[in-house]
């Protein structure tokens, strides 16, 4: 019964370390991507920078300045639509996968939990079971 007991509890131990080191790696690989992408919006943002100030550099009209500040404005926000659209797509990405990852963690809990409920619905079942008793038998007066 205790090697048992330890089995079982080794076996739990291991399925729950495993599951937070694959948690970890959908974390570390979650981070990695929105570093990479937060690079690249620092990236864009200093060019767009660049960008604009040589353009309002040629610019004499305000007309022209106008227009141009349109343009980049107008730019900067495609550009920022597909950093959130990458942004959500990593986050739920992750979330899928954890979620996944539970669920299954889950199920592989429950399933000898299932098991043992069984087992000791039956015991307990075999073990109420009794032959019905004679009921007495009332006598007349």
């Amino acid at each position: 019964m205790e090697n048992q007991i330890i089995e079982e509890l080794t076996a739990a131990t291991s399925k729950s370390y495993e599951t937070m080191k694959s948690l970890g790696d959908i974390n570390s690989s979650a981070f990695r991507k929105l570093t990479d992408l937060q690079f690249d919006f620092v990236s864009m943002n200093v060019e767009s920078g660049i960008e604009q100030a040589k353009s309002l550099s040629n610019k004499k009209e305000p007309k022209e300045i106008i227009t141009s500040g349109a343009e980049f404005v107008s730019d900067y926000n495609e550009k920022m639509i597909g950093f959130t659209s990458q942004t959500v797509e990593i986050l739920t990405q992750s979330r899928d996968e954890v979620s996944s990852l539970f669920e299954k963690a889950i199920a592989s809990m429950a399933a000898p939990i299932k098991k043992s409920a069984k087992a000791k619905t039956k015991a307990t079942k075999a073990s109420t079971t009794k032959p019905a008793a004679k009921k007495p038998v009332k006598k007349a007066a």
